[in-house]
């Protein structure tokens, strides 16, 4: 392992990235939705939003992350799982454009070859997406390109070019009184929730989003460490087997488009056996 690498372990490791399967990077689902419940109180709900703030950001990031949840099988339930892809994660997201939130990654148990990202620093792979990926290389690209969609506010640019979304906003922010406003808030959280999963689930990000969230997540890879070629060699891996089109990437464009604009670097060291599963004698 590389010094670099080892040191920005060890640093976020001593930040607590280790993570139960039932707390979700260190939040608590429960908790989770409580605090959404809770947003509907006057003493929770900002009043004259105007535009996107960290709070708003917080909000979307939250009601998308449960509806990814709900929808894919919930959460994996094994805690070396969750400990490996936090400290991963956690390691890539302290030195994203975006080090100050607050990183949370989760597998979700899911058959389908997908990752998702939601705002606040949400960032989702399902179990079939992580078992392609055995080395920290391979899932530290899967988990950068993500990133790099949170960092570049992709999802949060959608809901801010939306009309609707846009003429919400300055109705709560022309009206007086705290009903109307929480309505308001309400009613735009509810309007960004769904523009954020139509996006992630039906329509996807336009190709050329997609391909920068390459290009960044490959920068910040390497930056942190870990071998450059590690996306270009997870798409390739599932392009040589091919995955089921249905259920691979099934909302980013095709794995050849995307291979082809990546870096020809080559693919990272693959993973060392196990010492269990080596002959007797053999093991180091």
């Amino acid at each position: 392992m590389k010094p670099f690498r080892s040191s920005l372990i060890l640093s976020v490791a001593l930040l607590g990235a280790t993570v139960a399967w039932a707390q979700f990077g260190g939040l608590d689902l429960g908790k989770l939705k409580k605090g959404l419940d809770t947003a509907k109180d006057a003493g929770k709900v900002l009043k004259g939003v105007t535009g996107i703030g960290p709070e708003e950001e917080r909000n979307m990031g939250e009601a998308v992350a449960l509806e990814l949840i709900g929808k894919y099988g919930g959460l994996v339930r094994d805690d070396d799982i969750m400990q490996r892809v936090n400290l991963v994660g956690r390691t890539l997201g302290r030195y994203s454009d975006r080090p100050q939130l607050n990183w949370r990654f989760a597998v979700l148990d899911s058959d389908t070859i997908n990752a998702f990202s939601a705002p606040d620093g949400y960032v989702f792979i399902t179990k079939a997406l992580y078992d392609q990926a055995p080395t920290d290389d391979l899932l530290a690209a899967i988990l950068a390109h993500e990133i790099a969609h949170i960092t570049g506010k992709h999802a949060l640019n959608i809901v801010a070019r939306n009309d609707a979304f846009g003429a919400l906003t300055k109705q709560v922010s022309e009206r007086s009184g705290t009903t109307r406003n929480i309505e308001g808030t309400l009613r735009q959280l509810n309007l960004s929730t769904d523009l954020i999963l139509k996006t992630l689930l039906e329509k996807g990000f336009d190709p050329q989003t997609e391909y920068a969230a390459d290009l960044t997540g490959h920068n910040l890879a390497r930056t942190c460490g870990y071998a450059p070629g590690g996306l270009r060699a997870v798409l390739v891996h599932l392009q040589e087997t091919g995955a089921d089109a249905h259920k691979t990437f099934s909302t980013h464009p095709p794995l050849a488009e995307r291979i082809k604009r990546l870096p020809d670097e080559p693919a990272p060291a693959p993973a060392a056996p196990d010492a269990k599963d080596q002959p007797a004698g053999e093991a180091k």
